[in-house]
């Protein structure tokens, strides 16, 4: 097993990658078989259904299907409500639909995690009932076999994940997270020793926890308790940002006694027994004689007994469930978001109304797509332009099959079968460095233009036309991205920056209770977490800036203290 995953690293390829798609494409394959199998007139939804769904570990699978079914459920109902209520009027249709969809982005746009993809894939199932009904009167078998083909992709990826998938993979971020508090501490007891924080450097530290808070969504996710872990982890971060940042602004003094303390905290947290976690803890909460610090240490010593009382019985603290955790959320950028859907899809509109292309029904269908589903990248124009290589590899590679496979076959079953080595083979791509950006694009146009028929016959024009309008999306969408609200990770921090300038102005013009304070410095911290994360790829300027608010907020945080 090494020699081969040496091999492969050799050529360029990531077995675990590979190893997760190829998984991928069987579940594909399977729920192909299962739709046709129950009668379903579009059995290779249910196969994209399960690119979109599967995930390497089992929580995030888990609470992905869940959005996955909801927002289809969402979705298809408001489609064929839109497609009722317009009937033969085109303009009518997609105009209706654009509003919706722009909705779903501003609401996407303002949540976090798996919940934010459920509220995109919303918007965008409508698309798929309200665009690819060719006659008002097949709305409805259309949107039945939507939801049935992706009820079916969701449950045979829950399956074929849940059997492959390592149960154990959970707990790295758990391990990371535990390894890094006990770094932190030791650090942080050197610097007592030496009474100086020269080498303490918080910015290294700050960004380190960065890393960590910013894979709390994906750990959150798949039942109440990962979110109930997820919660006290990041209580346990929150507060080792507040010890730091008081550092910056009070110093540090010089004390053996207390490093010696930290050092057995430290020593206790990599033994990872929690009596004697517990007992260290407190040992260096009664001794600390570093005042200025004692209120943080306290709030760290607290969030730190919750989180172990979580880990060794399942339940949230009190001390948890009364302080806030509150998260950033980009109103700016969500407004932005569903201005720039809603524009770019009503001129994608009006031109499908004066022209009446059926084939413009499927640029507005991929536009829907790229236009919510990209819109939370951090450099959605440059996602773009390897979602189009993608996108184009696949409609070839469609047209091919259509051309010259799909006429000689006598039945569907022997057209589905004839897809399955395509998609077998789509780990291959998936795990290469130089491919793996466009691979699940190449998977989801290819099988989206698929759709199997009894005697097929090959209309050049029309699916030439079809596969033309659908790789269109990504380009009108990267013009879209870079003319109207140009967006990348600068602007988005610049976003964040406006963000953390209003709430510190409004903190400075009011007074505010101790629990009003508590829930402005977790939505402080949490941005400045984010721009932390941030400074990592935009360079020295993005760090000097990141490590000048963190003195900023906690200055203004002190003043109400």
């Amino acid at each position: 097993m090494t020699a081969l995953k040496s091999k492969f690293s050799q050529l360029g390829f990531d077995y675990t990658r590979f190893r997760f798609g190829f998984r991928t494409g069987l579940a594909a394959c399977l729920s192909l078989l299962i739709a046709w199998s129950l009668g379903l007139e579009h059995p290779q939804w249910s196969a994209m259904t399960v690119w979109a769904v599967s995930q390497p570990t089992r929580g995030l699978l888990l609470e992905k299907a869940a959005y996955r079914a909801l927002g289809t459920l969402i979705g298809t109902v408001i489609g064929m409500l839109l497609v009722v209520t317009a009937g033969d009027n085109v303009l009518q249709l997609a105009l209706g639909l654009t509003f919706w969809v722009a909705a779903c982005v501003y609401v996407g746009n303002l949540l976090h995690g798996l919940i934010s993809y459920g509220a995109i894939l919303a918007g965008y199932s409508a698309s798929m009932v309200a665009l690819l009904s060719r006659t008002p009167d097949a709305w409805l078998p259309l949107g039945i076999d939507r939801l049935l083909t992706v009820f079916v992709g969701v449950l045979t990826a829950l399956l074929i994940g849940w059997l492959f998938t390592y149960s154990r993979a959970e707990q790295t971020l758990v391990n990371q997270f535990r390894r890094q508090t006990a770094e932190n501490l030791k650090l942080l007891a050197e610097a007592y020793q030496s009474g100086s924080l020269q080498h303490l450097n918080s910015h290294d530290r700050l960004s380190k926890l960065a890393l960590l808070e910013s894979q709390l969504v994906d750990h959150g996710s798949g039942s109440p308790a990962a979110h109930r872990s997820a919660k006290t982890i990041r209580q346990v971060l929150n507060a080792q940002m507040g010890l730091f940042a008081q550092l910056e602004i009070k110093g540090i003094i010089q004390s053996d006694e207390l490093s010696e303390y930290l050092h057995k905290c430290s020593q206790a947290l990599i033994s990872n027994k929690t009596s004697r976690i517990n007992a260290h803890l407190q040992d260096t909460l009664t001794n600390f004689d570093h005042a200025p610090l004692y209120p943080y240490w306290h709030e760290f010593v607290d969030a730190t007994r919750a989180r172990l009382e979580f880990r060794d019985t399942g339940k949230t603290a009190n001390s948890v469930r009364q302080l806030s955790v509150l998260l950033h959320r980009d109103w700016r950028g969500a407004k932005q978001a569903a201005i720039r859907t809603l524009v770019t899809m009503s001129i994608i509109s009006c031109i499908w109304a004066y022209t009446g292309w059926f084939q413009v029904a499927y640029l507005l269908l991929g536009a829907s797509v790229m236009l919510t589903l990209f819109s939370t990248a951090d450099n959605p124009a440059k996602t773009m332009y390897y979602v189009f290589l993608g996108q184009s590899a696949g409609a070839i590679t469609a047209l091919l099959m259509q051309a010259f496979i799909w006429p000689q076959t006598n039945s569907v079953l022997t057209m589905l079968l004839s897809l399955m080595p395509i998609i077998l083979l789509a780990g291959l791509p998936m795990s290469h460095n130089k491919t793996a950006a466009g691979a699940m694009d190449f998977n989801l146009v290819f099988l989206l233009l698929m759709q199997p028929a009894l005697h097929y016959q090959f209309n050049v024009s029309e699916a030439t036309s079809i596969a033309l309008a659908v790789i269109t999306a990504p380009l009108v969408a990267m013009a879209s991205y870079r003319l109207m609200f140009p967006t990348d990770l600068r602007s988005r921090q610049q976003q964040l920056l406006l963000s953390l300038e209003h709430d510190l102005k409004n903190l400075n013009n009011q007074l505010v209770s101790t629990n009003q304070l508590q829930r402005y410095r977790a939505r402080l911290y949490h941005r400045l977490f984010k721009l932390y994360a941030m400074s990592g790829s935009l360079g020295v300027e993005a760090k000097v800036i990141a490590a000048q608010y963190l003195l900023r907020v906690q200055h203004q945080v002190s003043q109400h203290e």
